[in-house]
């Protein structure tokens, strides 16, 4: 089951109830008899029931810092010669600690630990010295360090984590040590939806299996996505079903990003130019105020999630602040808003809805408060495009012009190689979204996953015709005329035909 917890729970318990995960991790150990088994985090004690259905008289050692949940397991697997159940917290325990200096260690470790467990100030601060260059604001992947570190050599590790393990750049170091020092046999991802006893905030998870010993050069991992619960229980699936990429190639990506082969990438497989990102076009953060409560206005057309902001008479807008003379110092007069692009939910224009006051007195104050971001500022009012910085379901480019951008929006720049209508063009595609969905699943968009999108580049008539009808799209959306709808579809066309 999943457990409820207010903000700021230190356990942030998600119980592995589904039986068939359960059966699947106990199998990936390969566990006999003779083996000793950690389990850091036992919660309820699915994974325990799991392993010892595989191995009867296993060694079991169990970790659970939640006192009610001790109890329970204390009932659950009464004490014996080969079963411990400890009330103790796994990262900080100093028989742990004795263990990873002296031994003996473990030869197997299964756990579900939790994630996104709050860590006080305090603890941080330990858990910096203890684990220095690696994020310890995450719970799960401070279990993954410590259990890595009880680890016997030759002996065997499954953990069920979220997938954004896998990519994300704030957990760049444990993948590298685990890519450097280990042997990661295994990968399999699903989403969390697919088993009711392990549902919650993340998208999707993976069960990672490592061997505590560094791998040959020719080592391939095994990946695997499963779409189906069955799946984990049928054995004959995981042959059929998998596909492999050598650990050495994980090293030399950018960050360590573990990331499963692609069938073929619908740009590679396309026959046309291909540029990255960063070859085409500068991506920046935009502004920030410090005080949008104080600084922001909405237009008085402007009611979604707008009710604490002031509106904005229009004889107060300046909508043209690249014509004014040494604007990145502020405007003089009472006409001091201008435009900001916020957010998303808008493909090609988005109608101007917030606005920034940019008098001289707020601009020096966006210049020197410490909480303010007036960064990028040579990019302010530049014609290029607003992509949104978070997004999980679809594209929403949206055309800047005249225009702040704020600090949640990633400005998109291009340079000499292609127009910005075609560009904009792109962004809103469904092939530029399936790209950058790959780099980098998340719903985070940041700079860095943006700049390594690969750009699809038809040849430059195609180029001109989809650069024309953007422009007369643009020119439709800002007149409020009709065919928007169909024209948008047309030239989505260019790009959408290009995915298999």
């Amino acid at each position: 089951m999943v457990t409820s917890f207010r903000h700021k729970d230190q356990y942030r318990a998600f119980f592995t109830t589904d039986e068939a995960i359960g059966e699947y991790m106990a199998s990936l150990l390969e566990l006999k008899a003779t083996d000793t088994l950690l389990e850091p985090a036992a919660g309820d004690g699915h994974l325990i029931a799991a392993a010892r259905r595989n191995q009867p008289e296993l060694d079991v050692t169990a970790y659970e810092i939640h006192p009610q949940y001790c109890d329970n397991l204390a009932a659950k697997f009464p004490e014996s010669g080969n079963t411990r159940i400890l009330s103790k917290d796994t990262i900080l325990c100093a028989e742990l600690d004795l263990r990873e200096s002296f031994g003996p260690k473990f030869t197997k470790i299964i756990a579900n630990p939790p994630y996104g467990g709050w860590q006080e100030l305090d603890r941080r601060t330990d858990l910096k010295k203890r684990f220095p260059g690696f994020y310890v604001r995450e719970t799960y992947t401070l279990f993954l360090l410590r259990c890595l570190r009880l680890l016997e050599d030759g002996g065997k590790l499954v953990f069920i984590i979220p997938a954004t393990f896998l990519y994300l750049n704030l957990h760049a170091a444990i993948r590298e040590l685990i890519l450097k020092e280990y042997t990661l046999e295994s990968v399999d991802t699903f989403n969390s939806s697919l088993f009711p006893g392990i549902a919650f905030g993340y998208a999707d998870l993976c069960i990672v299996c490592i061997t505590a010993k560094r791998c040959g050069h020719s080592h391939q991992v095994r990946f695997r996505h499963v779409s189906d619960a069955v799946f984990f229980q049928d054995s004959e699936s995981i042959g059929k079903d998998s596909s492999y990429m050598s650990q050495a190639l994980f090293l030399k990506s950018d960050g360590y990003q573990i990331s499963p082969p692609r069938s073929s990438s619908v740009i590679e497989s396309s026959g046309v130019g291909v540029l990255p990102m960063s070859d085409i076009a500068n991506c920046v953060t935009g502004f920030y105020s410090g005080n949008d409560k104080r600084f922001l206005r909405r237009s008085f057309s402007n009611h979604k999630r707008s009710e604490d902001y002031e509106a904005v008479d229009d004889q107060f807008i300046e909508r043209n602040p690249a014509n004014l003379a040494n604007a990145l110092d502020g405007i003089d007069g009472e006409k001091c808003f201008i435009p900001i692009l916020k957010g998303g939910g808008y493909n090609f224009v988005k109608p101007s809805l917030w606005f920034m006051e940019w008098s001289k007195t707020a601009v020096a104050h966006y210049k020197s408060d410490k909480k303010a971001r007036f960064q990028n500022s040579s990019y302010y009012f530049k014609r290029g495009i607003g992509f949104p910085m978070v997004t999980s379901s679809r594209p929403t480019a949206a055309l800047l012009e005249n225009s702040l951008f704020d600090q949640s929006v990633v400005g998109i720049f291009p340079k000499a190689e292609v127009s910005l209508e075609f560009l904009l063009a792109y962004c809103n595609s469904n092939l530029f979204w399936s790209e950058l969905k790959s780099i980098n699943p998340s719903a985070n968009n940041s700079c860095k996953y943006i700049l390594r999108t690969p750009v699809f580049l038809p040849d430059k008539e195609e180029q001109i015709i989809i650069e024309s009808k953007t422009k007369e799209l643009i020119h439709i959306l800002n007149q409020q005329g009709e065919g928007a709808d169909l024209l948008a579809k047309e030239i989505a066309s260019f790009f959408d035909r290009k995915i298999k």
